[in-house]
This record gives C-alpha cells, sequence and structure tokens, in this order.
C-alpha cells in the first residue's frame, strides 16, 4: 500500500447483509411485507426513491482534530450524563438519549451504556403494544446497529394497531410533531407499504376542520400540500417538512415536495439566522418574513438540529449542494452553541445578542428536557453527513471533515481518507486506495461560503469580493475548479492506489450585510470565516462592553491561532470605538467564534456589530427603537434614547394624586430620567407609571424611565407617526394615550394623544393612561 497507510485502514468492506439490503432497497420491493422480505441490519437508512444515499456514520471513522473529539466527549460524557439524568429522575430511558445511545455503541462500546440499553430495550419489547408510533425511529435504528429484532417487532405490532385505527375510522390531527417521521422510519427498514401509508394519513389529516386545536402554530391551519410558509413552532415545522420530503420521494407524490420546498425557501430566505438557526420568537417559532432580532432571538438547538435533517434529505433527493450549505452553516454555528466544550452544560436559546444579564448562563437540568437528547443523537450521527454515493456509484464528498471510509463503486472497492485543516484552513488531500484500478466519480461540493455565497435566496451577502479562488489538483496535476450547476465538481477518472486529489478553499475572513428588510441588522456587519460565524464577547470587549461597540465599515481583521477553552481555534484581531460615544478612540477587540460563546460566565454578547450610528428607527442595543440621537452627547454623557419595543401597561396611574410631589418638572430632552426619580422618591403608590419603568427589564436589559414631555413627543414623531415602534392604535382614543413623567400640578400630569397627532394634554394623574419607558445610552 502506498504512502504507508495500511489497506486495512482503507478497505473496510461493508458487511454482506448491508450491501444485500439495499440491494432489495434499490430493486424498490416498496410492496414487500416484512413477512416476505425480512429486512437485514447495516442497511441505508434511505431507500433508493431517493437520488443519493448516505454512508452510514459507523462506516465513517473520524480522524478530524475539531469534530472528532466532540464526538468522543459525546459519547464519554454526554450521552453518560444524560442517562444518568434520567435515572436520577426515575425517568425511563427513551427518546432521543436511547436512540444516540444505540448510535454510540455500534462505535464506541461501553459495557454499562450497553447494559442500560439492553435493559431498557428488554422493558419495551416486553410491553404490551399501543396505539403509538413513539419508539419507531428507535425501533429502525437499533435494528440497523444491531440486526436484532425485538424492538423492531414490537414497533411492526404497534404500527398494525394504529393501521386498523385508520381502517375503522377517521381520526383527526391531535398535534403530534414527528408521527410521520417515525412512520417512514419504519417503513425505510420494514419496507412494509402499510407504514408508509401510515407516514401518509399523518400528513393528510392536517388542516381539517376537526383538527385538534387546529391553527398556524401547529401547522394544522391548511392542507399540507397547500402550505407555503414556514410558519409556527419551528421544531415541528421543519420536522414536517422534512417529513413530506420522505412521503414525496417514496411515494412518488410530487405536490408533497413542491410544498415542502415552497416552505424550506420561506425559511432559508426570509427566516434564518446566519448562524443557520431556525425560530425567532419566544414561543419557539417562526416569526414573520425579515424579523430576525438578535436579543431576543429564539433559534432553538432542536429547530437547528431538525433544520439539518431536513437539508440533508433535500440533498439526498435532489444532488444539489446548497442544501449542504445551510446544514453546514447550522452544524459549526448554531448546533454546536448548543452544547458547551465540557459536555454537559446547554442551551435551549441560542441568541445572537445578549445583554449578559444570567439568562445566558448554560445549565446542565430543566423541567422540560427535549435539546439534549437531540444533541447527543446529532453527535453520535454526526459522520453520516460526511459522504453519500448516487445511483452511477460516484462518491460525493460533502462535508471536508477529517475521516476514512470505503465505498463499492461498480462492485470494487474504493477507499479514501480525508485530511482536512478545515474549518480554520481551507486546505484538504483525499488519497485513494484500490486494491485494482477502479473507473468511477469522486464529486467535491464547493461551499456557498468559497464561492462568494453566504446562503442560498440572498438573506445575505458578502460585502467585499473575496481575494481567492478554489484549487483543486489530482496527482499534483491541476484541474478545473468550476462546480457544475448542483455545485460540486466532479473528478471523474481511473483512480488507482495512492492517487491524491488537493483541494484548496479561500478561508478569508469576511463581512456580512443582511437583507435590508431585515431591520434590525440595518447598518450592521457580521463577521465569518470559511464556515465559522464570530462574535463578540464580554472579556475580549474594552469594558466589556459588547453591546456598545462601533466597527469600521471596512474593519481590518487579523487571523491568530489561540487556545480557547481547551481547543485550538482561530480568533479575529480588530479594534473598535464606542457606539455611544463616536469620538472616542478605537479600542483593540478580539473576535471569537460564536458556538463557543458564554462559556466563560455572565456577559454581553454581539454578532451583528454596528459599522454606523444609530438613527432614527434602528433597532437598538436592547431590542427597543431608536428615536433621539443627541448631538451634545459628550457634555450629557449619552448618545441615544431608545424606546421600549412595547408598552409597560395600557392603563396605569401616574401616582399620587392630588399631591404636588419635589421635582418631577422638567420638559426637554433629557429631563426625564431625573424626572422618574423624583416620582420614585417621593410617591410611593405601586404599579404607577414610573414604578413600571423603574422595574423594567428588556432582553436582560435595565435603567428603563418613563419620557418627559419633549421626550414623549420625539418617540411620538419618530416612531409612532412613522409606523414603527409596535404602537397599537386601538378605535378608543383614550386607548391611546401615553403618560410623560413630566408633572403639571398636585392634580395633573402631562400625556401625548397617539391618535389625536401626537397633541399634549394634562389628565388627572389617578386616570389610566398607556405607558411606554425610554432609556438613554
Amino acid at each position: 500500500m502506498s504512502n504507508g497507510i495500511p489497506r486495512r485502514d482503507f478497505l473496510k468492506v461493508a458487511p454482506a447483509a448491508g450491501v444485500a439490503a439495499y440491494a432489495t432497497a434499490a430493486a424498490g420491493a416498496v410492496s414487500a411485507s416484512p413477512s416476505r422480505a425480512r429486512p437485514q441490519p447495516g442497511a441505508s437508512p434511505l431507500t433508493a426513491a431517493y437520488a443519493l444515499r448516505a454512508t452510514r456514520y459507523s462506516e465513517v471513522t473520524l480522524r478530524d482534530e475539531f469534530w472528532r473529539p466532540k464526538v468522543e466527549r459525546n459519547a464519554a460524557v454526554t450521552i453518560p450524563f444524560e442517562v444518568r439524568k434520567r435515572v436520577q429522575s426515575e425517568r425511563a430511558l427513551s427518546g432521543g438519549v436511547l436512540e444516540a445511545a444505540i448510535l454510540s455503541l455500534a462505535t464506541r462500546p461501553d459495557a454499562a451504556l450497553q447494559r442500560a440499553v439492553d435493559a431498557r430495550v428488554r422493558e419495551i419489547a416486553a410491553a404490551a403494544p399501543t396505539r403509538s408510533n413513539r419508539e419507531f425511529e428507535i425501533a429502525a435504528t437499533h435494528f440497523l446497529a444491531t440486526g436484532r429484532r425485538d424492538l423492531l417487532d414490537h414497533a411492526i405490532r404497534c404500527a398494525d394497531l394504529l393501521h386498523a385505527e385508520f381502517a375503522a375510522g377517521d381520526p383527526p390531527f391531535t398535534g403530534g410533531e414527528r408521527d410521520a417521521w417515525n412512520c417512514v422510519a419504519l417503513y425505510r427498514v420494514t419496507q412494509d407499504p402499510k407504514h408508509l401509508a401510515l407516514a401518509r394519513r399523518y400528513l393528510d389529516i392536517r388542516g381539517r376542520s376537526d383538527s385538534v386545536n387546529r391553527s398556524r402554530h401547529n401547522q394544522a391551519h391548511l392542507p399540507v400540500t397547500e402550505q407555503t410558509e414556514a410558519v409556527g413552532h419551528a421544531v415541528n415545522c421543519v420536522t414536517l417538512i422534512a417529513s413530506m420530503v420522505d412521503v414525496a420521494m417514496l411515494t412518488g407524490r410530487q405536490e408533497y415536495f413542491r410544498a415542502a420546498h415552497a416552505m424550506w425557501r420561506d425559511a432559508v430566505e426570509t427566516k434564518m439566522y446566519i448562524t443557520g438557526g431556525v425560530g425567532s420568537t419566544g414561543n419557539e417559532g417562526f416569526g414573520e418574513p425579515y424579523v430576525l432580532p438578535n436579543i431576543s432571538a429564539y433559534a432553538e438547538t432542536c429547530a437547528v438540529l431538525m433544520f439539518m435533517a431536513l437539508n440533508h434529505r433535500l440533498f439526498l433527493a435532489t444532488g444539489e449542494s446548497r442544501y449542504i450549505d445551510v446544514l453546514e452553516r447550522g452544524m459549526y454555528n448554531n448546533a454546536l452553541s448548543g452544547v458547551a466544550p465540557d459536555g454537559d452544560h446547554y442551551f435551549y436559546v441560542n441568541r445572537l445578542a445578549s445583554a449578559g444579564d444570567g439568562r445566558d448562563l448554560r445549565w446542565q437540568h430543566a423541567s422540560l428536557e427535549c435539546c439534549p437528547p437531540n444533541l447527543v443523537r446529532f453527535l453520535a450521527h454526526m459522520p453520516g453527513y460526511i459522504y453519500a454515493q448516487g445511483a452511477d456509484d460516484a462518491i460525493h464528498v460533502n462535508l471536508y471533515v477529517s475521516s476514512q471510509a470505503s465505498f463499492d463503486v461498480h462492485g470494487r472497492r474504493l477507499g479514501l481518507v480525508v485530511e482536512s485543516g478545515l474549518p480554520w484552513d481551507g486546505v484538504s488531500t483525499i488519497r485513494v486506495a484500490a486494491e485494482s484500478p477502479v473507473r468511477g466519480a469522486i464529486r467535491l461540493r464547493m461551499p456557498g461560503w468559497a464561492r462568494g455565497e453566504v446562503a442560498p435566496g440572498g438573506l445575505y451577502a458578502y460585502t467585499t469580493r473575496g481575494a481567492g479562488s478554489t484549487t483543486i489538483s489530482v496527482n499534483g496535476s491541476t484541474v478545473a475548479a468550476t462546480p457544475d450547476a448542483a455545485g460540486y465538481v466532479a473528478l471523474d477518472r481511473e483512480w488507482r492506489d495512492g492517487d491524491v486529489v488537493s483541494i484548496a478553499f479561500p478561508v478569508e475572513t469576511r463581512t456580512v450585510a443582511a437583507d435590508a428588510r431585515v431591520t434590525d441588522n440595518r447598518g450592521r456587519l457580521a463577521i465569518e470565516r470559511g464556515p465559522i460565524v464570530f462574535c463578540a464577547e464580554w472579556p475580549d470587549c474594552a469594558d466589556g462592553d459588547a453591546l456598545d461597540l462601533l466597527v469600521d465599515a471596512a474593519p481590518s481583521l487579523a487571523p491568530a491561532r489561540e487556545r480557547l477553552l481547551g481547543e485550538a481555534v482561530t480568533v479575529l484581531g480588530t479594534t473598535a470605538r464606542r457606539v455611544s460615544n463616536p469620538a472616542s478612540a478605537a479600542r483593540p477587540l478580539k473576535l471569537i467564534p460564536y458556538y463557543l460563546w458564554a462559556n466563560r460566565g455572565a456577559g454581553e454578547m454581539s454578532v451583528w456589530l454596528p459599522k454606523e450610528e444609530y438613527i432614527v428607527g434602528d433597532v437598538g442595543p436592547a431590542g427597543g427603537f431608536i428615536f433621539h440621537v443627541n448631538p451634545n452627547y459628550q457634555a450629557d454623557g449619552w448618545r441615544y434614547l431608545e424606546a421600549a419595543p412595547f408598552d409597560q401597561s395600557e392603563g396605569a396611574l401616574w401616582g399620587c394624586f392630588r399631591r404636588e410631589i419635589p421635582g418631577a418638572r422638567g420638559t426637554a430632552i433629557g429631563t426625564g430620567r431625573q424626572n422618574t426619580a423624583d416620582m420614585l422618591a417621593a410617591c410611593a403608590e405601586p404599579a404607577t407609571a414610573a414604578r413600571l419603568c423603574e422595574s423594567l427589564s428588556v432582553n436582560g436589559v435595565r435603567g428603563w424611565f418613563l419620557p418627559s414631555r419633549d421626550e414623549l413627543s420625539e418617540m411620538y414623531r419618530g416612531l409612532a407617526a412613522r409606523g414603527v415602534g409596535n404602537f397599537e392604535f386601538g378605535s378608543a382614543k383614550d386607548n391611546v394615550m401615553y403618560w410623560a413623567s413630566t408633572q403639571n400640578t398636585a392634580d395633573m400630569a402631562v400625556h401625548t394623544d397617539f391618535v389625536d397627532w401626537g397633541r399634549v394634554h394634562g389628565d388627572d394623574k389617578d386616570f389610566p393612561r398607556r405607558v411606554r419607558a425610554i432609556r438613554a445610552f
């Protein structure tokens, strides 16, 4: 064997049973029942109805210094930790944790974990079958990993009950998130058409008038084939889309695929964060197009994990690299942010900015834990995203991760060993091993970031042209690196033992702008290098102020290698001023990979950095709205006034009626903070306008006060009159009058009528009016 690499490391022949099972699927044995065509262990998890088949995670050996330690830590720390949590809380080992344990044991034996899994498998298999599909995916995974039928046979009996229930009646949609997904997982193994029919039935009952809690939140507002938007609960929605892709590919019913793809486009082109995350609202859901708040982002870990699975399915269905682009973005950023480097601290919420108030401290235990089980399952399965093969046996190299795998190419074995510097360095080499010459194609994915595309659809764009380009050589001879329409460069030749393919991608530090319709990112830029998104975090900012940075529009960004939290990573050095004091001197700033934030204590963080001063109408650091820019900021000590993004009350008292309090007489801009302090000092009444403002925390930011007369008028002119600021104008004029902190008399204080062109009035202090807090910074 050439290059000193043992032949056994290259030529890992797949189990014959796995090859036979795949051949059965490729023959289109959809009508075969388990009794006539028993499933075989080791089969591909996707049938030949897809254009490509993924190389199973267990057939890929990681050699990578980025992913291998994370996958090993998942096996050694995270999975056992999650198992212990379930034992300590007297919860059964189930769901993603059980599946992750099964996946991990196939490649990393662990006697204690094996005993726990075996015990749980016996419990499930011995239980009476129920009309539930909950264990279908686990049963399929267990059979493929071990060849044992105990869970599979139990799942088949449960499926028989479900099938009989549907045949006897017509039950409505009850809100199940993974029903169709689970049934497809079972069908892939059994090839029993009843199981595929169940999956389709679970899709088709959505949108009926008898659906339980029929709404956009659970994607039951319309029949699935009529849905075109990514709406509602983000995890549920992307699970539904993935299930629709599965059913479309396995049944040939393309109406499911068309609807699923429209929903995918809506998500990627209008609702995806630069970190690859989805779900912007506090109810774990998709929001409106282009509404992508940073400090109040949700971007749930579970959502990105399922979004990655969806994009992998779309790739397998089409062979197009753009879906791997989205998958890769989520993998390296939003997904990895969800678990700490120690392997046992987590996030559900992956914000793109933080006030450092403690909301973003990682945790080990939560009352509802869905993300850790999905994280451990993803990391155990991660190698299965690296390679795929088409019907022509072409090998697709999708992710450049140091690894090795062996492939059947037209009946001959072809081994690949990849050595890659990604994500920090763009140089990768692929060494080929073959017992004898093998004719075939190796298709190399050209990542979007290497081709000048941040993400499909144009939601984000690089602000400068990259200086470098991709180069490819085979055995030292340069070959064309122009990708085809699918985003791949195909190297179709006779491969011989010892052949070497070299690829050099331009891993350059580049700035990114969001579509102008993403108002939260107006005047801001993000920074990425290769697939990695960077952020500013408090330990690396002057005075810890990551939310008060102002960088150059074309900043100097110097990469450097550094050990951070036990990892050798690339960091970026630059400088920044204070956005609240643009005349201040620039000070050093270090940017770190986003996925490592929130591991050094509570403090501020930001992905999108201002490159120009705020203007009226911009979204401010707290997620509110800028409505005044102070020209005298150096003397006054503050630059901007920001209104809270929502009302604090639709009807609160000003307080201290018929009592003139000391102070609270300021009318000009800049006096509201002192007015509020005067009100609080002299008036002990609870729930007054001033107290609502003083106690307010918006996205972890405090320091709010009741605006003075002129500040309130400025807020009306700068925001409400322009339709900005989430001011809800009701039909009753009394409901859109806002208190100012300016006192008139013992009986009266100032308020502004927002439906009467911002007219200023005096009103009794004990009359309820709306409250909108502001802050100065």
